[in-house]
């Protein structure tokens, strides 16, 4: 069992540490607990950390003391390349969680306009209850592919759907990558957070996104997780 928060948080890089990840459903104060649509969600509790659970896995956590710093290396990955570019005015995030991408982009971008889309009810009631940084506006239960039919003028769309089982048919097929490009600004900027144990996913989306989008992506594997980070430009 873990004790101490250095058992949740690596002291040299700022990270939650693998160990936690492993243990975070049986760790901490249960805050939530909720069965919706054959999942169950929950919300737990150590110390300053909070954190979001789907089926015993963990999908958000955050420091309630600093909400808007972020916790897992993808998503510092993935600061790293805004950082990079020129500050946006719309963003599109689609998949909430626990909002820390949205907490996040609230903090660094606060003229930017963030919409984030979530189909689950219930982890929006659970992102505005236990994680939001309360701005909640621009906060829609949708679904991802009917939003974006009338979505225009962005330029940041975060894909941040997919999981290691039972990701949804549609993100494989490349009807929904020509929506997210119609969305996009030229120069608009696709982000995706692509979690997939088998190659042939990745080699998979790797082709669907050279179709639509006309260029070769190098997806970024994240070291000791099965995450990649795949970003791709519209280009004018």
């Amino acid at each position: 069992m873990l004790k101490v928060m250095s058992d949740y948080i690596n002291v040299s890089t700022g990270l939650i540490n693998s160990h936690f990840i492993e243990n975070s459903h049986n760790e901490g104060l249960l805050l939530y607990w909720h069965k919706y649509n054959g999942d169950h969600i929950q919300v737990r509790e150590h110390d300053n950390l909070r954190w979001l659970l789907i089926n015993d896995t963990l999908q958000s956590v955050i420091d309630t003391t600093n909400p808007f710093a972020l916790l897992f290396p993808h998503l510092q990955y993935l600061a790293n390349q805004w950082q990079s570019l020129t500050p946006p005015n719309n963003v599109l995030e689609l998949g909430l969680g626990g909002g820390a991408i949205r907490n996040y982009l609230f903090h660094q971008y606060p003229h930017a306009n963030v919409m984030s889309v979530e189909k689950n009810t219930d982890i929006i009631n659970c992102y505005t209850q236990f994680f939001s940084s309360k701005k909640n506006e621009q906060l829609v239960c949708a679904d991802a592919q009917q939003v974006l039919k009338t979505a225009h003028n962005i330029d940041w769309i975060i894909l941040d759907l997919f999981s290691q089982i039972d990701a949804p048919r549609f993100l494989f097929e490349e009807a929904f990558y020509k929506k997210i490009y119609l969305a996009l600004n030229n120069n608009g900027v696709l982000f995706i957070n692509f979690l997939s144990q088998h190659e042939s996913q990745l080699k998979q989306l790797q082709q669907l996104l050279f179709d639509v989008f006309n260029c070769t992506v190098s997806p970024q594997k994240i070291t000791g997780y099965v995450n990649h980070v795949v970003v791709v430009t519209k280009k004018a």
